[in-house]
């Protein structure tokens, strides 16, 4: 008799379960009606006439792959010098070849030379800019 008692309000505790809010979830919210929504100008819609130069201050890494190479060699030969000599060459070069191209850059920066293309720095982006400068 107890049993079926049990069985009995075990049957009703299932009939009273809770369903997870996460079933509702997937419908989500329904978007606002843009009509109804005004629209607020907080800032003016048109770009600067320059930009700022932080994002240029980033620091470049060079020759990263030789230097993996180089510190692998020095781990092995137990930082002795002597026995990576190629590797050593190696990323002397490179680092030599990286600061030759970047004297090239600033060079070409600094007579303010605008090449097209997407690889502008700051400097240039305002050269450009002010060509084309944006009704007030």
């Amino acid at each position: 008799m107890r049993h079926k008692q049990l069985i009995a309000a075990a049957g009703r505790q299932k009939n009273k379960m809770r369903v997870p809010g996460a079933l509702y979830a997937a419908r989500g919210r329904s978007p606002q009606n843009e009509k109804e929504v005004p629209f607020q100008e907080i800032l003016p819609l048109r770009l600067k006439n320059s930009v700022s130069g932080k994002a240029d201050s980033g620091s470049d890494v060079a020759c990263l792959q030789e230097m993996g190479v180089l510190f692998a060699c020095l781990k092995d030969n137990e930082f002795v010098e002597k026995y990576c000599h190629k590797e050593i060459s190696q990323f002397q070069n490179c680092y030599k070849f990286y600061m030759d191209r970047k004297f090239e850059a600033k060079k070409t920066v600094n007579q303010g030379i605008v090449q097209p293309g997407n690889n502008l720095n700051y400097k240039q982006l305002n050269k450009y800019l002010k060509r084309f400068p944006n009704p007030k």
